[in-house]
């Protein structure tokens, strides 16, 4: 081991798990960000297309970045059982999750719509136990108690007076248009869908956590090679799935949005949240670990509550806040 070798491995040693949780962070200020962003686009854009045109702008963004660690030569050293695992965790995540929680989110408003998803860690959690050695505490069951409740709060809570879509569509709010209701009925599926999209996250980050292990970095720098091959190769997993899907499903036309002005604004916002969180995200995962790095996650719901409060006037009530705070404190309880 050279002097560098063994300088960057007493690095990771020191300050892996920091480096972790701030990496973790940083990815749930850019999703939570995004979400927003997404929700309230100026232009109509359909939630299945734009799902399957960001996994494709963050897996170009990924390829552009693999010559400068690794390239082909570290692909080619990836075994056939962790692009397996890493491709099941991505579409569970990406594919799954990701398209049932924008779903959720046009009909019960990001306000709700986050921090119910946002329990995902205590999934996380309960698939750690069998499959990375977690263990279960009496303060990781008092958690799931809280998580139970704030779920029951936030999901008698009507939908968010911001204007709401139908057939998976996502447009702004005008201040001048009365906002269309949804049923009581859609209101409890919307509530369900973000609930599951939560477990859909917990097994790919479980799944990922999986796939990382099998490859074993040792130093700072081999954990970004890693992560960007892992970038690279569940984006592209996602596309190939998403792709065929979105056409489908939606036709042709859904594609029209991405041959206008907006184009530019959907690139620039698929590569922020989709190539750059997905970076942070991983590199999470792989040094503070599946669960803490859920954890930490875990702060977009708060961080979307008091975003889509400030800057797109979503009313925030008090049961609300209550079922944020109850969800984020049980979340802890459970992954300290």
């Amino acid at each position: 081991m050279n002097r560098f070798t063994h300088r960057s491995v007493l690095v990771t040693q020191s300050y892996p798990m920091s480096l972790g949780i701030l990496f973790a962070l940083t990815a749930a200020f850019i999703w939570s960000t995004t979400s927003l962003l997404v929700k309230h686009n100026a232009a109509r854009v359909d939630t299945l297309s734009f799902n399957a045109f960001r996994v494709v702008v963050g897996a170009l963004f990924f390829y552009v970045l693999l010559p400068f660690f690794g390239g082909a030569q570290l692909l080619a050293q990836m075994s056939p059982q962790t692009i397996l695992v890493l491709s099941v965790s991505v579409v569970l995540g990406f594919c799954v999750g990701d398209s049932i929680y924008f779903w959720s989110m046009t009909k019960i408003g990001a306000s709700r719509a986050m921090p119910i998803s946002g329990v995902y860690p205590v999934f996380t959690w309960l698939l750690a136990v069998p499959l990375l050695g977690e263990q279960v505490t009496p303060l990781a069951i008092l958690g799931t108690v809280l998580v139970i409740v704030a779920l029951f709060l936030l999901g008698r809570e009507k939908s968010a007076e911001a204007a709401e879509a139908n057939d998976m569509l996502i447009t702004s709010p005008e201040d001048d248009v009365e906002p269309r209701g949804i049923s009581q009925r859609t209101r409890y599926l919307a509530v369900a869908a973000a609930v599951f999209a939560a477990f859909m996250w917990a097994c790919s980050t479980t799944l990922l956590r999986l796939g990382i292990q099998m490859q074993e970095p040792l130093t700072l720098y081999d954990n970004l090679q890693q992560s960007v091959l892992v970038g690279a190769i569940r984006l592209t997993v996602a596309a190939i799935v998403l792709l065929p899907i979105t056409q489908w499903l939606k036709g042709s036309q859904v594609w029209a949005i991405y041959r206008t002005r907006e184009l530019p604004k959907l690139i620039a916002l698929g590569i922020y949240s989709t190539g750059v969180g997905s970076l942070f995200f991983v590199l999470g995962v792989a040094l503070a670990g599946a669960a803490r790095a859920a954890l930490f996650n875990s702060a977009a719901p708060l961080l979307g509550v008091i975003f889509s409060g400030i800057f797109f006037n979503e009313k925030l009530t008090r049961r609300v806040w209550m079922g944020t705070a109850l969800a984020l404190v049980g979340v802890w309880l459970v992954l300290i």
